[in-house]
C-alpha cells in the first residue's frame, strides 16, 4: 500500500518593510538621544517615553501589521524635528 504524500505549500515571502520600519527606529533613538545635551530636560523626557511608545507600538506591530513599521520609523523622524525646530522657534531654546 503506498502512503498518501502531503502537498507542501511554499513558505510565504517574508516582507522587508518590518525591518526597513524597526531600522528606522532604532536609527532614530541617536536623534533623541543627542537631544538632551541640546534641549531642557523636560522636552527630552517627553522625547524619550514618545521613542520608547513607538518601540513598544512597532514590538507589537511587527507581526500584526508589518506594513505599517516604515510609518512608525517615519513617525519617530516627524516628531522629533517638529519639537526640536519648533520649540527652537516659539520656546527660544538656543539662547
Amino acid at each position: 500500500m503506498m502512503a498518501r504524500r502531503r502537498r507542501v505549500r511554499p513558505a510565504p515571502a517574508i516582507s522587508p518593510r518590518p525591518f526597513i520600519g524597526m531600522s528606522m527606529l532604532v536609527a532614530s533613538v541617536f536623534l533623541y538621544g543627542w537631544s538632551w545635551a541640546f534641549v531642557p530636560w523636560y522636552a527630552a523626557l517627553a522625547l524619550s517615553l514618545v521613542w520608547a511608545f513607538l518601540m513598544l507600538v512597532s514590538l507589537a506591530w511587527w507581526s500584526l501589521h508589518p506594513h505599517r513599521l516604515p510609518w512608525v520609523g517615519a513617525l519617530a523622524y516627524v516628531v522629533w524635528f517638529a519639537v526640536i525646530i519648533g520649540g527652537g522657534i516659539l520656546l527660544d531654546w538656543g539662547s
